[in-house]
């Protein structure tokens, strides 16, 4: 599986509802399909004045049963 998130230097980004957000760790992150990536680089464009360091990353998760 494919996502995408904002990172900066300072961690990723997670966003509210009311476009506020805060830097977390990657585990709570908000992170998006590639169908929302036109969203992300207008939230990046957005957001890139208060963090200057602000990319789009791709996270690649790969499932497995771990007690198998």
């Amino acid at each position: 599986m494919i996502l995408y998130a904002l990172k900066s230097h300072e961690g990723y980004l997670k966003m509210a509802e009311n476009k506020d957000f805060s830097l977390v760790g990657i585990n709570k992150a908000s992170v998006y399909p590639e169908t929302e990536l036109v969203m992300l680089k207008a939230l990046k464009a957005e957001l890139q004045k208060q963090l200057p360091s602000l990319r789009i990353i791709k996270i690649t998760l790969t499932e497995t049963d771990h007690f198998a």
